[in-house]
Protein backbone atom coordinates (compact mmCIF):
# COMPACT_ATOMS: atom_id res chain seq x y z
CA UNK A 1 0.00 0.00 0.00
CA UNK A 2 2.86 2.43 0.61
CA UNK A 3 3.53 3.19 -3.09
CA UNK A 4 -0.10 4.27 -3.46
CA UNK A 5 0.05 6.82 -0.65
CA UNK A 6 1.45 9.70 -2.79
CA UNK A 7 -1.29 9.12 -5.40
CA UNK A 8 -3.98 9.07 -2.73
CA UNK A 9 -2.59 12.27 -1.25
CA UNK A 10 -2.69 13.99 -4.65
CA UNK A 11 -6.28 12.84 -5.19
CA UNK A 12 -7.16 14.16 -1.74
CA UNK A 13 -5.60 17.54 -2.56
CA UNK A 14 -7.51 17.79 -5.83
CA UNK A 15 -10.79 16.88 -4.12
CA UNK A 16 -10.17 19.43 -1.37
CA UNK A 17 -9.54 22.21 -3.87
CA UNK A 18 -12.59 21.21 -5.92
CA UNK A 19 -14.65 21.43 -2.73
CA UNK A 20 -13.20 24.87 -1.98
CA UNK A 21 -14.04 26.15 -5.46
CA UNK A 22 -17.57 24.73 -5.27
CA UNK A 23 -18.14 26.51 -1.95
CA UNK A 24 -16.14 29.60 -2.98
CA UNK A 25 -19.26 31.74 -3.23
CA UNK A 26 -20.77 30.66 0.07
CA UNK A 27 -20.69 34.30 1.18
CA UNK A 28 -23.05 35.18 -1.69
CA UNK A 29 -25.83 32.95 -0.35
CA UNK A 30 -27.70 35.89 1.26
CA UNK A 31 -28.12 37.46 -2.20
CA UNK A 32 -29.41 34.19 -3.64
CA UNK A 33 -31.78 33.60 -0.73
CA UNK A 34 -32.99 37.21 -0.92
CA UNK A 35 -33.75 36.80 -4.62
CA UNK A 36 -35.68 33.59 -3.96
CA UNK A 37 -37.63 35.28 -1.17
CA UNK A 38 -38.83 38.20 -3.28
CA UNK A 39 -39.55 35.86 -6.21
CA UNK A 40 -41.90 33.97 -3.89
CA UNK A 41 -43.50 37.19 -2.62
CA UNK A 42 -43.95 38.75 -6.08
CA UNK A 43 -44.25 35.86 -8.55
CA UNK A 44 -45.85 37.91 -11.34
CA UNK A 45 -44.08 41.28 -11.20
CA UNK A 46 -40.42 41.61 -12.13
CA UNK A 47 -40.38 45.33 -11.27
CA UNK A 48 -41.87 44.65 -7.84
CA UNK A 49 -39.24 41.96 -7.20
CA UNK A 50 -36.40 44.33 -8.04
CA UNK A 51 -37.88 47.08 -5.85
CA UNK A 52 -38.34 44.69 -2.92
CA UNK A 53 -34.83 43.31 -3.28
CA UNK A 54 -33.44 46.85 -3.36
CA UNK A 55 -35.27 47.53 -0.10
CA UNK A 56 -33.50 44.59 1.53
CA UNK A 57 -30.05 45.85 0.46
CA UNK A 58 -28.72 46.76 3.93
CA UNK A 59 -30.01 43.52 5.48
CA UNK A 60 -28.45 41.46 2.70
CA UNK A 61 -25.21 43.41 3.17
CA UNK A 62 -25.15 42.53 6.87
CA UNK A 63 -25.84 38.86 6.17
CA UNK A 64 -23.19 38.80 3.41
CA UNK A 65 -20.56 40.24 5.76
CA UNK A 66 -21.44 37.62 8.40
CA UNK A 67 -21.27 34.75 5.89
CA UNK A 68 -17.99 36.11 4.53
CA UNK A 69 -16.52 36.35 8.04
CA UNK A 70 -17.31 32.67 8.58
CA UNK A 71 -15.79 31.71 5.22
CA UNK A 72 -12.68 33.85 5.71
CA UNK A 73 -12.24 32.44 9.22
CA UNK A 74 -12.29 28.88 7.87
CA UNK A 75 -9.92 29.68 4.99
CA UNK A 76 -7.47 31.44 7.33
CA UNK A 77 -7.53 28.41 9.65
CA UNK A 78 -6.90 26.02 6.74
CA UNK A 79 -4.12 28.21 5.33
CA UNK A 80 -2.35 28.48 8.69
CA UNK A 81 -2.81 24.75 9.28
CA UNK A 82 -1.07 24.08 5.96
CA UNK A 83 1.85 26.33 6.83
CA UNK A 84 2.24 24.75 10.27
CA UNK A 85 2.46 21.29 8.73
CA UNK A 86 4.82 22.21 5.89
CA UNK A 87 6.25 25.55 4.86
CA UNK A 88 9.48 25.13 2.86
CA UNK A 89 9.02 28.54 1.21
CA UNK A 90 8.73 30.26 4.59
CA UNK A 91 5.46 32.02 3.84
CA UNK A 92 4.37 34.35 6.60
CA UNK A 93 4.42 37.94 7.78
CA UNK A 94 7.34 39.90 6.37
CA UNK A 95 8.58 43.26 7.55
CA UNK A 96 7.23 46.04 5.34
CA UNK A 97 9.78 47.80 3.15
CA UNK A 98 9.47 50.92 1.01
CA UNK A 99 10.49 48.76 -1.95
CA UNK A 100 7.27 46.79 -1.48
CA UNK A 101 5.14 49.91 -1.86
CA UNK A 102 6.92 50.70 -5.13
CA UNK A 103 6.44 47.09 -6.25
CA UNK A 104 2.66 47.24 -5.58
CA UNK A 105 2.45 50.51 -7.49
CA UNK A 106 4.18 48.96 -10.52
CA UNK A 107 1.89 45.91 -10.40
CA UNK A 108 -1.14 48.18 -10.19
CA UNK A 109 0.02 50.16 -13.23
CA UNK A 110 0.50 46.86 -15.08
CA UNK A 111 -3.08 45.84 -14.18
CA UNK A 112 -4.38 49.18 -15.50
CA UNK A 113 -2.45 48.66 -18.75
CA UNK A 114 -3.98 45.20 -19.21
CA UNK A 115 -7.46 46.59 -18.53
CA UNK A 116 -6.98 49.40 -21.05
CA UNK A 117 -5.96 46.95 -23.77
CA UNK A 118 -8.84 44.55 -23.10
CA UNK A 119 -11.38 47.40 -22.76
CA UNK A 120 -11.27 47.74 -26.55
CA UNK A 121 -13.08 44.40 -26.79
CA UNK A 122 -15.97 45.41 -24.55
CA UNK A 123 -17.01 44.56 -20.97
CA UNK A 124 -16.62 41.02 -19.58
CA UNK A 125 -19.88 39.26 -18.71
CA UNK A 126 -18.71 38.91 -15.12
CA UNK A 127 -18.08 42.64 -14.83
CA UNK A 128 -21.32 43.54 -16.60
CA UNK A 129 -23.23 41.27 -14.23
CA UNK A 130 -21.75 43.09 -11.24
CA UNK A 131 -22.66 46.48 -12.74
CA UNK A 132 -26.24 45.33 -13.35
CA UNK A 133 -26.61 43.93 -9.84
CA UNK A 134 -25.06 47.08 -8.38
CA UNK A 135 -28.18 48.99 -9.46
CA UNK A 136 -30.33 46.66 -7.32
CA UNK A 137 -28.04 45.91 -4.37
CA UNK A 138 -25.46 48.74 -4.43
CA UNK A 139 -24.19 48.46 -0.85
CA UNK A 140 -24.07 44.65 -0.91
CA UNK A 141 -22.16 44.54 -4.20
CA UNK A 142 -19.76 47.24 -3.02
CA UNK A 143 -18.72 45.23 0.03
CA UNK A 144 -18.78 41.96 -1.89
CA UNK A 145 -16.61 43.05 -4.83
CA UNK A 146 -14.55 45.82 -3.26
CA UNK A 147 -13.68 44.31 0.12
CA UNK A 148 -14.70 40.69 0.70
CA UNK A 149 -13.86 38.98 -2.61
CA UNK A 150 -10.13 39.92 -2.53
CA UNK A 151 -9.65 38.22 0.85
CA UNK A 152 -11.56 35.05 -0.09
CA UNK A 153 -10.07 34.72 -3.56
CA UNK A 154 -6.48 35.31 -2.45
CA UNK A 155 -6.75 32.80 0.37
CA UNK A 156 -8.19 30.25 -2.07
CA UNK A 157 -6.35 30.79 -5.37
CA UNK A 158 -3.00 31.92 -4.01
CA UNK A 159 -2.45 30.76 -0.45
CA UNK A 160 -4.22 27.41 -0.20
CA UNK A 161 -3.87 26.45 -3.88
CA UNK A 162 -0.10 26.96 -3.95
CA UNK A 163 0.38 25.14 -0.66
CA UNK A 164 -1.59 22.18 -1.98
CA UNK A 165 0.15 21.74 -5.33
CA UNK A 166 3.33 23.84 -5.60
CA UNK A 167 5.00 23.98 -2.19
CA UNK A 168 8.52 22.98 -3.26
CA UNK A 169 11.18 25.68 -3.30
CA UNK A 170 12.52 25.56 -6.84
CA UNK A 171 12.17 27.54 -10.08
CA UNK A 172 9.82 25.05 -11.77
CA UNK A 173 7.35 25.06 -8.87
CA UNK A 174 7.53 28.85 -8.64
CA UNK A 175 6.47 29.45 -12.25
CA UNK A 176 4.06 26.50 -12.32
CA UNK A 177 2.36 27.97 -9.25
CA UNK A 178 2.04 31.39 -10.89
CA UNK A 179 0.78 30.07 -14.24
CA UNK A 180 -1.74 27.55 -12.90
CA UNK A 181 -2.99 29.83 -10.13
CA UNK A 182 -3.67 32.63 -12.61
CA UNK A 183 -5.33 30.28 -15.09
CA UNK A 184 -7.66 28.76 -12.49
CA UNK A 185 -8.49 32.27 -11.27
CA UNK A 186 -9.25 33.30 -14.85
CA UNK A 187 -11.47 30.28 -15.53
CA UNK A 188 -13.50 30.93 -12.40
CA UNK A 189 -14.30 34.43 -13.70
CA UNK A 190 -14.56 33.66 -17.42
CA UNK A 191 -15.12 29.97 -18.27
CA UNK A 192 -15.10 30.53 -22.06
CA UNK A 193 -12.14 30.83 -24.40
CA UNK A 194 -12.08 34.57 -25.05
CA UNK A 195 -9.97 37.67 -24.66
CA UNK A 196 -11.62 38.17 -21.26
CA UNK A 197 -10.22 34.84 -20.08
CA UNK A 198 -6.80 36.27 -20.92
CA UNK A 199 -7.69 39.41 -18.96
CA UNK A 200 -8.66 37.59 -15.77
CA UNK A 201 -5.80 35.11 -16.10
CA UNK A 202 -3.37 38.03 -16.47
CA UNK A 203 -4.75 39.58 -13.30
CA UNK A 204 -4.34 36.21 -11.61
CA UNK A 205 -0.73 35.93 -12.80
CA UNK A 206 0.08 39.39 -11.48
CA UNK A 207 -1.47 38.59 -8.10
CA UNK A 208 0.25 35.19 -8.00
CA UNK A 209 3.63 36.74 -8.81
CA UNK A 210 3.08 39.33 -6.06
CA UNK A 211 2.37 36.59 -3.51
CA UNK A 212 5.24 34.38 -4.61
CA UNK A 213 7.68 37.31 -4.73
CA UNK A 214 6.90 38.61 -1.24
CA UNK A 215 5.90 35.24 0.27
CA UNK A 216 3.36 37.14 2.34
CA UNK A 217 -0.32 36.83 1.42
CA UNK A 218 -1.08 40.32 2.70
CA UNK A 219 0.60 41.83 -0.37
CA UNK A 220 -1.52 40.02 -2.95
CA UNK A 221 -4.63 40.76 -0.86
CA UNK A 222 -3.64 44.43 -0.71
CA UNK A 223 -3.07 44.56 -4.47
CA UNK A 224 -6.38 42.79 -5.10
CA UNK A 225 -8.19 45.38 -2.96
CA UNK A 226 -6.39 48.16 -4.88
CA UNK A 227 -7.73 46.66 -8.12
CA UNK A 228 -11.33 46.06 -6.99
CA UNK A 229 -12.07 48.86 -4.53
CA UNK A 230 -11.92 51.95 -6.82
CA UNK A 231 -14.22 50.46 -9.47
CA UNK A 232 -16.61 49.14 -6.80
CA UNK A 233 -16.70 52.57 -5.12
CA UNK A 234 -17.30 54.32 -8.45
CA UNK A 235 -20.15 51.92 -9.27
CA UNK A 236 -21.65 52.45 -5.80
CA UNK A 237 -21.58 56.23 -6.16
CA UNK A 238 -23.12 55.99 -9.59
CA UNK A 239 -25.86 53.67 -8.35
CA UNK A 240 -26.68 55.91 -5.40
Amino acid sequence: MKPNHPILRRIGKVLLFVLLTVTLYFYQLPMILGSLLVRHEYPHSHAARLAALHGYDLWITLATVIFAAVEIGFLVWLYRHQLQKRNPLHFGRRKFRLESLFFLFLMYVLVLAVNLVVARFGTPNNQQGILDEMKILPVTLFFLAGVLAPFIEELTFRGIFMNLFWAKDNRFNEWAAIITSGLVFGLMHEPHLSVFLLLYSSLGWILAYTYRYHRDLRYSIGLHVMINFPSALAALLQAL
